[in-house]
């Protein structure tokens, strides 16, 4: 019986790499082109007080350049993103010449929430925990193999000794 539940359960885990987004510029991206690398995500918005992120973010991005890909998701889900794509996109560009993959504005909880954040907030989907974002700026690691392998809070910044050993172990 434990064999037939446990056989369920994998029914529901969806393929991280079967996913995709629209990047701000309107092309679809699909996360099955970054497969071996790591992958960090963040939800992101240009008015919050934690914007300064944006530059950790931007330094992970150079510094594990060869191995890690950055994707910021801007979302208005937690009422600081006003800005159109167009003035994001300009804003990183100006703010921290910035050479992470910037997503589509889209909503990262509640309603039409994004399948990647569908997917990073239910165990049920990921496999590995139900890691919902409840501000801006949280983070989400996957690993090589497609896997949730880190959650960091908004309140952590990318430049954390935490986020830095997990990109690390995670090869």
């Amino acid at each position: 019986m434990l064999e037939y539940f446990i056989g369920c359960i994998a029914l529901f885990i969806t393929n991280f790499y079967s996913l995709s987004f629209q990047d701000v510029n309107g092309n679809t991206i699909q996360m099955s082109s970054f497969q071996g690398k790591r992958i960090l995500i963040s939800n992101i918005a240009t008015a919050s007080p934690k914007a300064g992120q944006l530059v950790g973010l931007q330094q992970l991005q150079q510094q594990y350049s060869d191995s890690l890909v950055v994707i910021v998701f801007p979302s208005n889900s937690f009422g600081n993103e006003p800005k159109t794509n167009a003035q994001i996109k300009a804003y990183c560009d100006t703010s921290v010449h910035n050479t992470f993959i910037i997503a589509a504005k889209t909503n990262v909880t509640g309603s039409g929430t994004h399948p990647v954040f569908s997917w990073l907030a239910s165990q049920s989907q990921n496999g590995q925990m139900n890691a919902v974002a409840q501000a801006d700026f949280v983070k989400f690691l996957i690993n090589k193999d497609g896997e949730l392998a880190g959650f960091f809070s908004s309140k952590i910044s990318p430049d954390d000794a935490g986020i830095v050993q997990a990109i690390n172990a995670s090869y």
